[in-house]
């Protein structure tokens, strides 16, 4: 009876072998690199080591986004070359590489379409008529920023469609408006001030008198700050009507942000 000889599996050369090693690692560190990036741009804005201008555009909207190119390219390189160089190895590395650059395509994309569906507006107020207004501790504040939002709300246009504000908050957050409670003035000044902290803003004055607060919230990446001020007063029959209003200090549009907030402080105390 003859042997049968199984011939061994062919292997590419040892140049193929070496190019696809520099792909890979190449890939690798593209797909770990941009990441890093990203978040060494929000947190440097956030404490100070670069203007949040150099952060956001210079290298998130700038060299993050061609990362994210070149790390999804490279992916796909580093596919086909382990499916045409044997051994075939190291898949994970092109898969890696390919989830980084999409992942983060998709997250620009998302962004940028939700800066087109929502009002270019950064500053929500639950009263539109007659909106809360800041003291001097904010205003203060707010003079030392450079090319600082103005704190005027009635006739104020937003620079992308110049219309109204009131009249784009309205339409795009109808449920943004004074909030009613049976309590008196000076118990729901109380609870609204606890509520205020839980949120994580760092009170910056209290009149109990006026029936204000004051306060600054600010955002983990990049750290963006948006003031609110808080208006208590008695209601007509009892009770006690709270108003809201939280502006971006920086930034045309606010992705919702100052909505939001306004909503989510509202909650806790309805």
């Amino acid at each position: 009876m003859t042997d049968v000889i199984v011939a061994p599996p062919k292997t590419s050369g040892p140049k193929a072998r070496k190019t696809r090693g520099w792909i890979h690692r190449i890939a690798l560190s593209l797909a770990v690199l941009t990441p890093l990036v990203f978040m060494a741009a929000g947190l440097g804005a956030k404490f100070g080591l670069w203007s949040w201008q150099f952060g956001l555009g210079t290298l998130t909207r700038g060299l993050g986004m061609k990362l994210l190119f070149a790390s999804l390219a490279f992916g796909i390189i580093a596919l086909i070359a382990t499916a045409f160089v044997t051994p075939r190895k190291g898949w994970w590395i092109g898969v890696f590489a390919v989830v980084v650059g999409i992942g983060g395509m998709a997250k620009g994309a998302a962004t940028q379409k939700a800066v087109a569906a929502l009002p270019f507006i950064h500053d929500v107020s639950t009263d539109t008529q007659n909106p809360p207004v800041f003291s001097e501790v904010i205003v203060a504040e707010r003079a030392k920023v450079a090319g600082v939002n103005t704190l005027d709300y009635i006739g104020k246009k937003d620079s992308r469609d110049k219309k109204l504000v009131s009249v784009l908050q309205t339409s795009a957050y109808p449920n943004v408006r004074s909030l009613v409670l049976e309590d008196s003035p000076d118990v729901v000044f109380g609870k609204a001030l606890s509520a205020a902290k839980s949120m994580g803003w760092t009170i910056k004055a209290e009149n109990v008198q006026a029936g204000t607060i004051e306060a600054t919230a600010e955002t983990f990446w990049y750290g963006f700050k948006d003031d609110v001020v808080i208006r208590i007063k008695p209601a007509e029959g009892g009770g006690a009507i709270i108003d809201v209003r939280s502006i971006s200090r920086v930034g045309g549009s606010d992705l919702g942000a100052n909505a939001e907030r306004v909503k989510a402080f509202l909650a806790k105390l309805s």
